[in-house]
Formats: C-alpha cells, sequence, structure tokens
C-alpha cells in the first residue's frame, strides 16, 4: 500500500513539474553577461596590423562598457565579441564590429533553457557601405570582359531607397546622425558631422552611365546576331526565319529606344543636368526606361557614388569614421531594450567618430 501510495505522489507531481517552467515569466527573469569569446576574423578576409588590431580592440572595450553599465539583460544571457572584417578595395579604414549576442530563455520539458542561437544587434565601424547600401562604383563589364548582369538588372548605381529616406527627404547628417528602419531591423548612421561617407550622382552622370550600360548591351546582341552560329539557324529554320528576325529586332530596341531617349536628354540645359539624380523606370511612350522624379515617390531609387574626401588618411585605419549600428529584430522585446540604449546614447556613439 505504501508504495501504491508513492506511485500515486509520483504520477501526480508529473503536471507539476511541467508546469514548473513559465514562458511569460522567463522574459522577466534576470540574465548574465557572459565570458566574452576571443576576437574573430571574418573569412576571407586579411588579419589587422598589430597596432590596428589593438586600436580596434579599444574602441571595443568602449563600446562594451556602456553596454555592460546600461544593459541589464533580462530574458536571456549575453556575451559581445569583437570581429574583423577588412575589406580590399574598400574606401578607407578598417572595417571591424563590435556584436552583442542574446541566448533567450525558453521552457523545454519544463525547465528552462538557453537558446544556442543568439539574437544580435551590431555595432559597424568604418564599413563598406550602410549595410543596405554598398559605397562602390558598378562596373559595366565583369571580370571575363562580359556586360555586368548588374547594372543591366539595376540603374548601374548602388542607390538609396525611400527606406533610406524616410519622410520622403534625403538623409540629413548635419548632426552627424541618421536613424530609420527597414523591415524588423533599426538603422543608425553616425558620421563626421555635415559630411557624407558617399556622394550623390547628377543627372548628367546617369544619364551618360545609361547610355554607356545601353551602348555595351547592344555591342554584345549586334556580335550575337551577326555570329555565324545565329546566321546558320536562321538558315537552317526558314520557317522561323520571320520570327526570328522580329525577335532580334525587339530585342535590340530594348537597349536601342531608351538609349536614344538619354541621348536626347543630355542635349538639355546645364542647370537642368547638374540636378540630383533621383530615378525611377517607367514606360513612357512604349519605351522603358529611367525617368527622373522626386524623393518622395515611392518607388524612387537615389544613385550614389563613394566619396574618398569623406576620409581623413591621416588617421589610423582602425579610427572611427562611419559608424552604422544595426538592430535586428525589433519586434521582439530583449532588441527593444538594446534600441533603447543606443537611442539614450547617441551622443556617446558619436564621441567615438573622430572630428
Amino acid at each position: 500500500m505504501k508504495n501504491l501510495f508513492i506511485v500515486l505522489i509520483a504520477l501526480i507531481s508529473i503536471p507539476a513539474s511541467a508546469q514548473d517552467c513559465d514562458k511569460e515569466k522567463l522574459k522577466t527573469l534576470p540574465g548574465t553577461w557572459l565570458p566574452q569569446p576571443s576576437d574573430e576574423v571574418h573569412a576571407g578576409t586579411p588579419r589587422p596590423a598589430a597596432a590596428d588590431a589593438a586600436g580596434a580592440k579599444n574602441v571595443f572595450n568602449r563600446i562594451g562598457k556602456l553596454f555592460q553599465q546600461h544593459y541589464k539583460p533580462v530574458g536571456a544571457d549575453v556575451y559581445n565579441y569583437l570581429t574583423h572584417n577588412i575589406t580590399p578595395g574598400s574606401t578607407y579604414g578598417n572595417w571591424y564590429i563590435y556584436t552583442i549576442s542574446n541566448f533567450m530563455f525558453y521552457c523545454s520539458n519544463g525547465k528552462k533553457s538557453r537558446n544556442s542561437e543568439g539574437v544580435s544587434s551590431s555595432v559597424h565601424i568604418n564599413p563598406d557601405g550602410t549595410l543596405t547600401v554598398k559605397f562602390g562604383e558598378m562596373p559595366i563589364y565583369n571580370e571575363r570582359g562580359e556586360v555586368n548582369s548588374e547594372v543591366t538588372n539595376t540603374c548601374g548605381f548602388y542607390s538609396l531607397s525611400s527606406k533610406e529616406c524616410k519622410g520622403g527627404n534625403l538623409p540629413d547628417l548635419s548632426t552627424g546622425y541618421h536613424s530609420f528602419e527597414s523591415g524588423n531591423n533599426y538603422y543608425v548612421w553616425i558620421t563626421h558631422e555635415g559630411k557624407l561617407p558617399y556622394r550623390y550622382v547628377s543627372r548628367k552622370e546617369f544619364l551618360e552611365k545609361q547610355v554607356a550600360i545601353c551602348e555595351a548591351n547592344l555591342s554584345e546582341l549586334n556580335k550575337h546576331y551577326s555570329s555565324k552560329g545565329w546566321k546558320e539557324n536562321l538558315e537552317m529554320f526558314p520557317q522561323y526565319k520571320e520570327k526570328m528576325l522580329e525577335d532580334k529586332k525587339k530585342h535590340l530596341a530594348i537597349f536601342e529606344n531608351p538609349l536614344d531617349a538619354y541621348r536626347q536628354d543630355l542635349k538639355k540645359d546645364a542647370a537642368w543636368l547638374n540636378e540630383t539624380a533621383i530615378v525611377k523606370q517607367e514606360n513612357v511612350s512604349g519605351v522603358y526606361r529611367f525617368v527622373f522624379t522626386t524623393v518622395n515617390d515611392g518607388w524612387m531609387s537615389v544613385p550614389i557614388m563613394p566619396n574618398p574626401d569623406y576620409y581623413d588618411r591621416n588617421l589610423p585605419k582602425w579610427t572611427p569614421q562611419f559608424i552604422v549600428i544595426n538592430i535586428r529584430r525589433i519586434d521582439g522585446f530583449v532588441p527593444q531594450q538594446v534600441r533603447k540604449i543606443v537611442d539614450d546614447n547617441i551622443d556617446f556613439f558619436k564621441s567615438i567618430v573622430a572630428n
């Protein structure tokens, strides 16, 4: 009888123990700062020189101290780490990243567990773009001497979108600070006050690039249509000859028609041509081409180019000259805490950037 009583007690206690872990209570459970992992070097990138690595570590420690002072993890354990990501061909400065990773608590078999995959936010020092837009020149030809598909499928430039241009305005960096949301991410740019790490493109420059892209595509198409193989196919299948010639005409017109339109635009007055290019694609009188629009147009793109003059080359390469902060999954309660710390300490991040 005694053994039966013990068994009954055990059976009754099973559902109770399964309820010991309350996922809602886990959201308010204090977490801890875990030991910091070793510094990393991003795969395929070189290791920085010793002096640059030491300078980056000093900046990392300053940022880490800020978060450790102000961020008391709740609902997760957390650690931070440094990653070097030096990109060959970048305008100037070594790219390195401060990452804060939160490992959320969850219930597993009635017990508190910790997720092995962290919800991360990061502070990028001297990146080669805004994380949403690259700072670079888009070449017309690839390394094989063929027309780069990227320029054909885009406007030929890396471009800002309506996401970066919140409120229908170009980013205002007069105070060295700009922020916006994109999807479930929150971004903050910290720059030299009143300066842009990129430059805008004039209408003239944009049109000249479109002319060059159209001419490059037409050159490749004409090579194809004058090739021995295409001509042999034309003669080999006389029943399709008319259609093949019609398809050739349509194919060439895809680039011939906008090319004529862009050349006409280049004849306009200098004041018009010197305006900042803000563009979108549109069908104009049967010609699918880029036209100029305004920054409050939801379909617009703002072409940009690198601005080498932004960077002070007398400073060591580890010196922060441009910062991008990325907070991911901003609908979650943990990233919201990190976002508040960032927003409350913008002046701290501005103080890191050399002015």
